[in-house]
């Protein structure tokens, strides 16, 4: 016995055993999100509500995940996650899943839960949207967690019942009394076909006049009020009536920022090939009360004569006139250029000319194509066009879809898919352009009349220059639209064009004609909560003085910020300021000029429209559900296909093996082996003593 006990102790020290691999058998927890949003409650073709269909789903996967015993926790959610476990109506008012399912894995994270996958029970109807960079960050932490995101929509498309006012520009820029067009659209869904009447009113509400429409159910319809321009600045407001049934008013009701220019626009027009375009042009242009002409034009080499607005006589004298400084130049708010300016321009003129757009702001229009004969490298960078070689034949003058985007085809020209365009003559002398400099926005092109839409070339074109703007009139001919008696019965085209392209122009440039400073904000609508940041600039001869920017919110109260002046390159001052707009409304910053008998200062509008609410749009967002399980790794269900993914899915899972973190096992790490070694030193004891051995 002592022998044995003796062995068995030299065992225990040689440590006898084994290197053993352990079995990982955690068992992980399933989640389902369920939507308790109050467009969950909007029924379906079943005749069930999409909250029943969901109820249905978790009492699915709560009886898989009991035959499974596998541990299942149910969450509702609509704006937040909810913390109680269970199941709720829905009557949320406004739905966010990325932060309810990013709270979900930092309590998990928290806890030191280990999920093994989250299933969202929604329409994925949004009305907090949630940027990209949001969902990238939930992606990037479900990845890391080995956590996929599985998504079940719910319910089928259903317009929601609303009467739409849609107005396509939040200012509008005008001289008094001149005729305005405020164009804008009316978008039915979900009503039947309605016969609304869309009223103008003033800033007091008081009714300019008024239209009734026919409008189709589902359908968009665009309509204008012609009207006189205000005598000053004012904010007039486009509203329909509610329709019953309607499940949104806030969009009923748009508001129009007039702003009248006090000051005449100052033209300064040279022509040197005179012919019946330059001659109309020039007597137009002069008969409009709001601008102030100066036309030249060259007749041969040692004659030239100007006229200016308000005249009747021309001046002859026998050298070209045209401003030899910067500050003659900045005197005009629009330089047009004709044909075969050669004469007039030399290469400190043309310096002149490109500073006065770059540095001041100014407008050039190059109304009759190409406007020098000889090649003018100094003059080229203000082209926003390279020229090629070969001309057009006739050719119709067709609006693009950029020109309506614009503002200027569509709302102060008619639509570019109105029939008076293919009605009206053809014009000439479009020359093919070989390249469109960047920065250049095409707004019309021309159309061979012979020969279909092969040669397409553009016919109208808009450049940003610096702080100022030049346009292409990229033809000849438009004379015709108001001399033919074809033409003249479509209405006065002529005039309405070279109006309206003008008027757009000046108020596509940085500074409004007459204004010292510009007013900029990158935006004209955003969202409550969110900073911008204001840009002023600055072309007077003076020194600069220091600007204050109104911001007067949208129950009208007013209040003032100091921008701050900041280094331009150029030497130009400059000023930035930010605010933060907090309600929703129409908002409008106005320049204060703080020199006496300042000039016109420039005013924006910025529309903060009303937070979205949860009956607004009641049809579901599969493509945001689909891209929410694509970028968390998990799997984009219909309803049809969650019995089979519970089936895949929730099972209980066999114990795995690591393979790393192998361990020795000690064969002598028991009870046994310690009582074995006791009772053979026991034994040996008990019989030394019976037999009487000391």
């Amino acid at each position: 016995m002592r022998f044995a006990g003796v062995i068995a102790v030299l065992l225990l020290l040689f440590n006898l055993g084994k290197w053993s691999k352990p079995n990982e058998n955690q068992t992980r927890s399933w989640v389902i999100l369920n939507d308790v949003s109050a467009s969950m409650s909007q029924p379906t073709a079943e005749g069930t509500s999409r909250a029943d269909i969901a109820k249905s789903m978790i009492h699915q996967a709560t009886n898989q995940a009991k035959s499974t015993e596998l541990p299942l926790l149910v969450y509702p959610f609509s704006s937040k996650l909810e913390t109680v476990e269970g199941s709720a109506k829905p009557i949320g008012t406004s739905t966010n899943i990325l932060p309810a399912i990013t709270q979900l894995l930092q309590d998990a994270s928290a806890a030191g839960d280990n999920l093994a996958g989250v299933i969202v029970l929604s329409d994925g109807r949004q009305t907090l949207n949630s940027p990209q960079t949001d969902l990238d960050a939930l992606a990037l932490r479900a990845r890391s967690r080995n956590v996929a995101v599985n998504t079940v929509v719910i319910g089928a498309y259903s317009a929601p019942p609303d009467l739409a006012l849609i107005q396509p520009r939040a200012s509008l820029t005008a001289f008094s009394g001149q005729p305005i067009r405020i164009a804008f659209a009316l978008q039915s869904s979900g009503i039947e076909a309605v016969r609304p009447i869309v009223s103008l009113r003033d800033s007091t509400g008081k009714e300019i006049t008024k239209l009734t429409l026919d409008l189709a159910p589902n359908k968009n319809l665009t309509a204008e009020f012609d009207v006189p321009a205000p005598s000053a600045s004012t904010q007039w407001s486009i509203e329909t009536p509610v329709i019953d049934g309607e499940v949104r008013s806030s969009n009923n009701k748009s508001v129009l920022n007039i702003r009248i220019i006090e000051s005449k626009t100052r033209v300064f027009l040279v022509e040197g090939a005179p012919y019946w375009d330059s001659k109309f042009l020039a007597q137009l242009l002069r008969q409009q009360p709001h601008m102030d002409v100066r036309s030249i034009h060259r007749l041969s080499n040692q004659r030239y004569f100007r006229i200016d607005s308000g005249e009747t006589k021309n001046q002859e004298t026998d050298h070209p006139i045209f401003p030899d400084t910067l500050d003659e130049l900045a005197h005009y708010d629009l330089i047009v250029f004709g044909k075969n300016i050669d004469a007039f321009l030399t290469p400190e003129r043309t310096e002149f000319l490109r500073s006065y757009v770059r540095d001041r702001g100014g407008a050039v229009l190059f109304s009759r194509g190409k406007p020098t004969t000889a090649a003018m490298p100094s003059l080229e960078p203000l082209e926003p066009v390279v020229w090629a070689a070969t001309s057009a034949a006739a050719f119709r003058f067709s609006p693009t879809r950029d020109g309506e985007a614009a503002g200027l085809f569509g709302q102060a020209l008619p639509a570019p898919d109105a029939s008076l365009w293919a009605a009206l003559p053809t014009l000439k002398d479009g020359r093919q352009i070989s390249l469109v400099k960047p920065f250049t926005r095409i707004l019309a092109e021309g159309i061979p009349d012979v020969g279909g839409g092969s040669g397409k070339f553009p016919a109208l074109l808009v450049r940003r220059y610096g702080q100022g703007v030049t346009g292409l009139v990229n033809g000849d001919g438009l004379w015709k639209w108001d001399f033919f008696p074809e033409a003249r019965e479509l209405g006065n085209c002529y005039e309405d064009f070279w109006n309206q392209l003008i008027q757009w122009m000046a108020s596509y440039s940085e500074f409004l004609p007459g204004q010292d400073f510009s007013l900029r904000l990158p935006t004209t609508r955003g969202e409550a909560g969110k900073t911008l940041t204001a840009t002023i600039s600055y072309r007077g001869n003076d020194i600069a003085p220091q600007p204050t920017i109104q911001i007067v919110d949208p129950i009208g109260t007013a209040n003032k910020i100091s921008p701050a002046a900041i280094p331009d390159p150029s030497g130009r001052p400059l000023w930035r300021a930010s605010f933060t707009p907090d309600q929703p409304g129409l908002w409008k910053l106005k320049l204060i000029d703080p020199r006496p008998n300042a000039s016109a200062t420039p005013e924006v509008l910025f529309t903060v429209p009303p937070p979205t609410q949860e009956s607004d749009d009641l049809s579901p967002d599969p493509d945001f559900l689909n891209s929410l399980a694509k970028a968390t790794g998990g799997r984009a269900l219909q309803p049809t296909e969650f019995p089979e993914f519970l089936n895949q899915q929730l099972v209980k899972s066999t114990p795995t093996t690591r393979e790393s973190g192998a361990v020795w096992k000690s064969s002598w790490d028991s009870a046994a082996l310690a009582l074995t070694i006791a009772v053979f030193f026991a034994i040996e004891w008990f019989i030394r003593r019976r037999n009487g051995l000391s």
